[in-house]
Formats: C-alpha cells, sequence, structure tokens
C-alpha cells in the first residue's frame, strides 16, 4: 500500500493557497515554512512605490471541515494549545491565527497577541493545556490583509531605533 493523500492534507493545502492568493493579490509576498514550529507562513509587504518593508507577518493556518459558530453567530470558536500560545506571546512581529473552512472556501483571522493579551491569557497562568477562543466572523478580503501590514508597520514604530552592536 502507498502513503495515501488524506482530506486533513487536502484542506490544508487550500487554506495555503487561498490566502496567498489574497496576500499576493495585495502585492506582498508569502514564504511558506518548511519545518512548522507554530507558524506556516511569513507575509512580506511592499509600500506604495513597491519597496519592500523591514519586519514580518506571521501566520499559523488551520483548515477545517467543521466550523463552530458561536450562538450568535459573530464569532467562531477555536481550540489553541498552551505550547502555541507560549511561542505566540513571546513574538515581538504580529502573528494572526487564520482559520479555513474548507466547505464554503472561506477565511477568518484573529491577531494572538492582541487578543491574548485583551483577554488577559497568558501561557504561564493556563491550567489547562487548551483553550477555546474565539475569531471574529469575518472572512478575510484585500482589506484585512492591508490591515495586518498596518499592524505590522504599529509594532516597528514601538520598537524604535534599535542597535546590533
Amino acid at each position: 500500500m502507498r502513503k495515501r493523500r488524506v482530506r486533513e492534507h487536502v484542506i490544508a493545502d487550500m487554506s495555503l493557497h487561498h490566502l496567498a492568493y489574497i496576500i499576493v493579490s495585495c502585492t506582498f509576498t508569502v514564504e511558506i515554512t518548511r519545518s512548522d514550529y507554530g507558524y506556516d507562513l511569513s507575509m512580506f509587504t511592499f509600500d506604495k512605490t513597491g519597496q519592500y518593508e523591514n519586519g514580518n507577518v506571521y501566520v499559523q493556518l488551520k483548515a477545517t471541515d467543521n466550523i463552530r459558530l458561536t450562538e450568535s453567530g459573530n464569532s467562531i470558536r477555536f481550540r489553541i494549545k498552551k505550547r502555541d500560545i507560549r511561542t505566540w506571546e513571546s513574538e515581538k512581529f504580529p502573528v494572526y491565527l487564520v482559520v479555513f473552512d474548507a466547505l464554503l472556501e472561506k477565511a477568518y483571522a484573529l491577531y494572538l497577541q492582541q487578543y491574548l493579551k485583551g483577554a488577559s491569557i497568558s501561557s504561564a497562568t493556563m491550567k489547562k493545556e487548551s483553550i477555546e477562543i474565539l475569531l471574529p466572523n469575518q472572512v478575510i478580503d484585500l482589506n484585512t490583509i492591508e490591515s495586518w501590514r498596518t499592524d505590522k508597520i504599529s509594532v516597528l514604530k514601538r520598537m524604535g531605533a534599535l542597535t546590533h552592536v
């Protein structure tokens, strides 16, 4: 028997290509992470004249055939692990969790560090190995990706000048 391509592999690829298309449509680039330790891809941005901008945005992709909405329908329920939170909460650049609904071919995003801080979630204080978070029921589009660029630029400004010596 040969190796099999299972549904999870198919929808994972669908999520990557779906998001990459939107990012590239904004004239930005996508670098796929070969070894996944909490990030599936990095997004690099360019200004209106096409010049490269320092820094990047990290993305963790999750694909599912079973999107779970809250009762109000305003949010998407998704479980994340403590070990992943430990990685994301200390990252200097923005990290977005993207949940892809493979049946509807739509993706939803959450700025992880902002969410964790706003909800007072920290891996150090978590009592369980995973928690349920809520993503806005708002489909990723070109404006979403542009807002990620804005978030990255804002982080760079708050970092200020760096010296490497």
